[in-house]
This record gives structure tokens, sequence and C-alpha cells, in this order.
């Protein structure tokens, strides 16, 4: 397998955060941060509300001026993961990016940036995966985020239906990136740790994946 011309050139796909500009909500992004950076290390349930602000910089009654409890802490969490990943998905899927790719280069490059970003955000993706199975609003909101998510994919492998043979390929790219997000958020919950682990050739077979669905080209993946 080709590595994809796209990722070694300097605009290389990155997570995108958007620039804050009030100070309330600097303050806030320290809160999450600190936060955030917790859940990676420990997991949700194991994070203490007086580590994560101490980690801040904060107190525990400022963590309650804020939020309700832990449970509004991961909303909070939540909102900004979908906010930055919104960004995040008009950077990477940006049509500019892509001009002269083929389909399957896009598909197998975007595939490996969705397992790079589960791998560094694992045990806060899980935190949001255990919620939402409960939680409408979450559940809903991620909702959200997946269908804008497939339209970009779909729009962006649209001009290119002819290097592809389903004969709806806008269309299956919601169901294929809901078949790769499956089999990352199957890692997570039922075999915990080994995203961490995980190698190249993972990657690669998710993108074999996806592209024998829309009915890719295998040759240069």
């Amino acid at each position: 397998m080709q590595a994809a011309s796209h990722l070694l050139g300097p605009d290389v796909l990155r997570w995108v955060r958007p620039p804050q500009q009030e100070r309330t909500r600097r303050s806030l992004g320290l809160m999450l941060d600190a936060a955030e950076a917790l859940v990676v290390e420990k997991g949700f349930d194991e994070s203490a509300i007086a580590e994560i602000a101490k980690r801040a910089g904060g107190s525990v009654g400022g963590f309650y001026r804020r939020f309700k409890d832990k449970q509004g802490l991961l909303h909070a969490l939540h909102e900004r993961f979908c906010e930055e990943a919104r960004a995040t998905a008009d950077d990477a899927l940006d049509p500019a990016r892509w001009s002269g790719a083929p389909a399957n280069e896009i598909i197998a490059s975007f595939t490996a940036f969705l397992v790079e970003i589960y791998r560094e955000r694992e045990g806060l993706l899980r935190g949001f995966l255990v919620c939402g199975a409960s939680d409408e609003t979450m559940r809903a909101r991620t909702e959200v985020l997946l269908d804008d998510l497939a339209d970009k994919v779909g729009r962006l492998l649209e001009p290119r239906r002819s290097e592809l043979s389903h004969p709806h390929p806008a269309a299956a790219a919601g169901f294929g990136l809901r078949v790769v997000l499956g089999a990352l958020i199957q890692e997570l919950l039922l075999r915990p740790g080994t995203m961490s682990k995980a190698d190249e050739r993972f990657a690669e077979e998710l993108a074999r994946v996806f592209n024998g669905y829309l009915g890719a080209s295998m040759a240069e993946v």
C-alpha cells in the first residue's frame, strides 16, 4: 500500500480548534482543557472534580459555578468536541485540498486520520459513547455531527463518481463512514487500550472496507 501523497505534504490533516475570543470563553477553555487531559489519561469516571479544578488553576467552587456536576462537564466537553470536529472537517474535506486526488486516496487518507483521532482521544471518546447510550441530548448532537461529516465526504466524492462502482456514491458515503466509525467504536468499548496500540495496518484495512463498499479501485491505495 502506497502512502497517500496528501498526507506527506505540508498541508497534513490536523485537528482544528476554533479561536476563542471572549475572556470567559478562554477561562472555560482552561477548565475543559484540564478535564480533557485527565479524561484522556485516566478515563472519565476516575477524573475527580478537585483534580480537574486544580489542574485548571481554579477551585472546586469555581467548577460548580460553571457546571452542575460531572455530567454537565461532559456535555460541555462534547459540545466543544463537536464544534472542533466540524471545523476539522471543513479543513480536512476542503475540495481545494484534494484537487486532482483520486477517490481511493481521499478515503484512505481520511480513514487514517479518523483512526488517529480515535487513538489520541480514546478516553474522551469512550466517555462520550458510554454517556451517549442513555443521554438523548448527547446522542442527538452526535447524529448532527455525523450527518454533517457524511455530507462533506459525499460532496467530495460526487465529482469522482466515475471512479466508483456504487450507483449513488454521495449517499453511500454516509453508510461507509458509519461502518468505519462502528469498527472504531467497537475497539473503544470492547477492546479498551487497543487504539493506543493500533498499527498502520488497522487503518489500511478500514480504508479497504470503505473503498470496497464504494467500489473504488484499490490498485493505488
